[in-house]
């Protein structure tokens, strides 16, 4: 057993680990963020471009990431990483109206 990847692909596959947990996490933070009942107004412009800068990177990494796992014949790690980035693309198009009343 190897706590470390030990070929490329499996490297590929570990350095995309954040932007695929990123997707998913905070995707449920934004959600519970806009159920406080306080007032986090201020917290909320703040935080917002970074958010929606970082799903947009998100698409573009995967998506990028996809082609050269498409290219190199890794099909289910492609399909895995354009399924991610579809899914990026897609809470950004969601977020985009919650966060535009917050400003």
């Amino acid at each position: 057993m190897h706590i470390l990847p030990t070929s490329r692909q499996e490297w590929l596959s570990l350095s995309l680990f954040p932007f695929k947990a990123y997707v998913v996490i905070v995707l449920i933070w934004a959600f519970v963020w806009k159920l406080e009942p306080f007032d986090v107004r201020a917290a909320q412009m703040q935080a917002t471009d970074y958010i929606l800068a970082g799903y947009v990177a998100c698409v573009f990494v995967l998506l990028f990431a996809g082609a050269i796992q498409f290219a190199a014949h890794h099909r289910r790690s492609a399909v895995t990483s354009i399924v991610f980035a579809v899914a990026a693309f897609i809470v950004l198009v969601f977020l985009l109206p919650i966060f535009a009343l917050a400003k």
